[in-house]
């Protein structure tokens, strides 16, 4: 099958995946917020030969007679297109990635994987952060949807409803005008904890006297 058959079927077995596991999740304490964050991302990847995947121990050696030469744990594996290649670890502390991915194609040169990736952030403690995108550990448009009561927080930010007004949800935490329409956005960049990164893109699904729900996407990343 040539690689793009290959590319598609794999495609859609990473979105009903997606499907299947769900949206982000959060497990809330009584105070701030939440004390988990779980983002679940689609990921396509090259690593080249000679190198890791990144944040992993995992190497690409290169092509073979038997297929993609990898090292994982200092044990040398083969690999054809459609085979699976997972990966469990802490990259940085209070941070666990789960990656479920499979070979895509590959050259001499470049390994290339389709899958998805979850991070789970322990003890998240978010405050406003620059991002580099070029950081390579990253996970981007992991799908997100958050409902939060009337002086709570959207998970990952310091953003807290203060209740609905005529000018729409009126938004503490945030630099400047502090209320939004429905459908309107609400863009965020943060630092969870020390060596992860969060770039929260959502919009206003929903405006209630008490309670308000956004949708959208997160993008991490993690510098180890």
């Amino acid at each position: 099958m040539k690689n793009g058959g290959w590319k598609r079927r794999l495609n859609v077995f990473v979105v009903l995946g997606l499907l299947l596991v769900g949206m982000v999740s959060c497990d809330l304490d009584s105070g701030k917020g939440p004390v988990e964050l779980t983002y679940t991302a689609p990921i396509e990847i090259g690593v080249r030969a000679g190198e890791n995947l990144p944040g992993t121990s995992i190497r690409y050696v290169g092509q073979s007679e038997k297929g993609a030469e990898v090292l994982i744990a200092g044990q040398h594996a083969f690999k054809q297109k459609g085979d699976s290649l997972d990966w469990k670890g802490d990259p940085v502390e209070g941070v666990s990635v789960d990656l479920s991915l499979r070979v895509l194609w590959f050259t001499e040169d470049t390994l290339h994987l389709v899958g998805t990736g979850k991070v789970v952030v322990r003890q998240p403690n978010p405050q406003p952060a620059l991002i580099q995108t070029d950081w390579p550990l990253k996970f981007t448009n992991a799908p997100v949807t958050y409902g939060v009561g009337r002086n709570e927080y959207i998970p990952g930010t310091t953003i807290e409803y203060l209740g609905k007004k005529e000018e729409g949800a009126h938004l503490g935490g945030i630099d400047g005008y502090p209320y939004r329409k429905g459908a309107d956005s609400i863009l965020w960049d943060s630092k969870l904890r020390e060596g992860v990164y969060l770039r929260l893109n959502v919009r206003v699904l929903y405006i209630g006297e008490n309670s308000l729900r956004v949708g959208g996407t997160a993008s991490i990343w993690i510098v180890p």
